[in-house]
């Protein structure tokens, strides 16, 4: 079984038309008008300055047709698609096409899938018509029929059989006018003449697709490969002066986006934003995030804070979103009370680095090294779990001194009270033998005052130092 949605002003939908009256305009040929526009007179295939004429000064939006808008929007519905069935692809014009045959048991059966559909669908604000049948073909001819009949599961013969020939004029307008020249005029009229005198009289394709009504020949179609990056438009039809009219654009893409990740297992840590206006002024920007997400919320609150020093130097009329470095999507670490672990400093981290700049915010991680003040470093990404993490059996100061100073030396009596008495130790640390060697005696050791101190001697020198200071 077969879904198709249909979407007859999809040159309009697809760069997200105002809701007022407009059309669609290539070669000075209207292309596609919307219900606003119909209402004056104006339809598909006028000449521009007949519409003009009929628009009477009224306000009308004449957009110029955008293909390769269209045909991105297309696939990121045929990858939308994809959540309900694994076979999902667009033919016969403006269509998607869904194999659900195997999805009614997971959906519970054909009502609750389209129910489940159609919600989904209204976060597009697409306008579009439904058509079920046992062929692609035949569930796109479906979607022409009144809404009580374009659902039925009856088989294609019967409830497709009286529509005119002319329904497939658009794909095969030389076998259809050779067909009606031979006094032929409904679908059951041509499914019921001899396979080998069709042959004959019509193409290949017209004929296995006549096949395909009749289940004389199934229609196959490969599964749908997700792609492996996401990138859409959103039109808005008019310039902008202000950053915030571009929130509609931002919520729709970041929408489609988390549809993308979530339908394909995926998550992300890094969005790149193109802004684009008249005279081809361009600009772009990436948001990043030091933790991977698949959901919209995160990077509304990054997209706010970028917003308010975002400047404007030109009039933009569209907004782009791309997303190319995908991961895994894997289960978050959760806490009793439900909330990520991390997540506070993470997300803070995040917010200053969209305000500061990516290299204004560091943090500390440790290095797989022996000597304590080359044992950690200062790096912009979060430490990971699979950071270096050399074990360390003794107590260590949270202070380090770097360099070390000689316990004798003015700088050292400014955190030691007094003479220095040994507790713990020693603790030896010896490496870089191959270049300047190193070797030292750790000791744990408090002041008069009970302050604690990580000293060492130098073997070399013998010499005492203060490397450390505890709370």
């Amino acid at each position: 079984m077969w879904l198709c949605v249909r979407f007859p002003q999809w040159e309009l939908d697809s760069i997200g038309a105002p809701p007022t009256a407009a059309a669609i305009v290539d070669k000075q040929i209207i292309i596609c008008a919307n219900q606003e526009a119909r209402t004056l007179g104006i339809r598909a295939g006028q000449n521009l300055g007949h519409a003009l004429q009929l628009a009477n000064d009224k306000p009308v939006s004449w957009l110029d047709r955008d293909p390769a808008q269209e045909h991105q929007a297309l696939n990121n519905l045929i990858g939308w698609g994809y959540r309900y069935t694994s076979t999902s692809y667009s033919d016969f014009g403006s269509n998607l096409l869904l194999r659900i045959g195997p999805s009614l048991k997971l959906f519970k059966g054909v009502n609750a899938l389209l129910h489940t559909l159609q919600c989904d669908l209204k976060h597009y604000s697409y306008h579009y018509h439904l058509g079920i049948g046992h062929s692609p073909i035949g569930s796109w001819l479906a979607s022409f029929l009144d809404s009580d009949n374009a659902l039925l599961e009856a088989s294609d013969k019967d409830k497709l059989g009286h529509l005119s020939l002319r329904a497939l004029s658009n794909l095969y307008p030389k076998d259809i006018d050779a067909l009606r020249k031979s006094g032929l005029v409904t679908l059951s009229d041509a499914w019921n003449q001899p396979r080998p005198e069709l042959r004959k009289r019509c193409s290949k394709h017209f004929v296995e697709h006549l096949e395909h009504l009749c289940l004389e020949r199934e229609a196959y179609v490969p599964d749908y490969q997700p792609p492996k990056y996401f990138l859409d438009r959103f039109r808005f039809g008019y310039d902008l002066n202000d950053t915030q009219e571009l929130w509609p654009g931002i919520e729709y893409l970041l929408n489609g986006l988390s549809a993308f990740l979530r339908h394909n297992q995926h998550r992300t840590a890094s969005l790149t934003w193109h802004l684009e206006g008249i005279h081809r002024y361009r600009e772009q920007f990436t948001l990043r995030s030091s933790q991977a997400h698949s959901h919209i919320t995160p990077w509304l609150g990054l997209m706010a804070i970028r917003l308010e020093s975002l400047q404007l130097k030109e009039p933009i009329d569209s907004l782009m979103l791309e997303c190319r470095e995908l991961l895994p999507l894997e289960a978050d670490a959760i806490d009793l009370f439900g909330s990520t672990k991390g997540a506070p400093k993470q997300a803070l981290s995040d917010r200053l680095r969209t305000r500061l700049g990516h290299q204004a915010v560091q943090h500390i991680r440790r290095r797989d090294e022996h000597i304590p003040e080359y044992a950690h470093q200062f790096t912009c990404e979060l430490p990971t779990a699979t950071s270096p993490q050399t074990e360390v059996r003794a107590p260590r100061p949270l202070w380090l001194l770097n360099p070390p100073v000689n316990t004798q030396s003015k700088q050292a009596k400014q955190w030691v009270h007094g003479d220095i008495t040994l507790m713990l130790g020693p603790e030896r640390i010896e490496d870089y033998w191959w270049e300047s060697s190193q070797c030292r005696d750790y000791y744990i050791a408090i002041d008069n005052e009970h302050y604690r101190f990580w000293v060492f001697r130098d073997r070399r020198s013998q010499q005492w130092y203060l490397h450390g200071i505890f709370e």
